[in-house]
């Protein structure tokens, strides 16, 4: 039997896996799904249709699937496992067509918010404060500083970092590194590649491409992008990042 404390409430049709921990004064809505292994602290929210993956660590004063609206029984929030949730976090629920989701093995920092309808993929850490617009997609792999603000319907890509009080108000490629309000690529992110198993070719070669497509600016060199998509002897990471760049170029 899950283990609860006395003066939460837990709906009698939320879904609660044996060996879950609930501190005091949670409430669980009658939509809720908790998978095996969860820890949910004091004072913890969570509502809407919201499932929420195993092992998962959720800190005192979070607030899960919850809607800008109030009508918490149509929103959807999908969590995967062995994230860590800190204080005062809230994530706002989506829709049935397109859920609020969060993949495996994040860390969500004290305060942060992750706005409706979001995608928020692996293996991520977002620092204290950072603002996750609705419709925001997060790829595997970001690190996103403290006080930073992605707006809705902005894509940030895999393997990047932001700076501290970084506005990304438009798509950001992966591996890069962006500083400033609006921000600015600052070269490729080779602290965060080489710790993710990225060899040291790989890493020369994509810190080579930022070079050429930036050459020291913030300005993309769209002449160096053409060349580099019909070089078919490319590195496939620089592959990946010339077409993230060339997609956004056509929006």
């Amino acid at each position: 039997m899950p283990e609860i404390a006395p003066s939460s409430i837990i709906d009698p049709k939320a879904r609660i896996a044996d060996d879950v921990v609930i501190g005091p004064f949670c409430f669980i809505g009658p939509n809720v799904s908790v998978g095996p292994g969860c820890i949910i602290e004091n004072n913890v929210t969570i509502v809407g249709n919201t499932t929420l993956g195993g092992q998962n660590h959720i800190f005192p004063m979070s607030v899960i699937g919850t809607t800008g609206e109030g009508d918490e029984e149509q929103g959807v929030c999908v969590i995967g496992n062995a994230n860590s949730i800190r204080e005062h976090v809230t994530i706002y629920a989506g829709n049935p067509d397109r859920p609020t989701t969060i993949g495996r093995d994040n860390l969500i920092m004290i305060a942060c918010q992750i706005g409706e309808e979001a995608q928020v993929g692996d293996h991520g850490i977002f620092a204290n404060c950072t603002y996750l617009g609705p419709r925001s997609v997060i790829e595997d792999y970001v690190r996103i500083s403290a006080f930073s603000f992605v707006d809705q319907s902005i894509t940030v890509g895999a393997y990047s970092f932001t700076a501290g009080y970084t506005h990304v108000d438009t798509d950001a490629p992966p591996f890069a590194m962006l500083q400033g309000s609006p921000y600015r690529i600052r070269g490729a992110n080779s602290h965060n590649l080489k710790a993710c198993g990225f060899g040291e070719e790989d890493i020369r070669s994509i810190k080579r491409a930022f070079r050429d497509l930036y050459n020291g600016t913030s300005e993309l060199k769209m002449d160096v992008l053409g060349k580099m998509k019909s070089d078919k002897s490319l590195n496939p990471y620089v592959h990946s990042l010339v077409k993230a760049l060339a997609a956004e170029g056509k929006k």
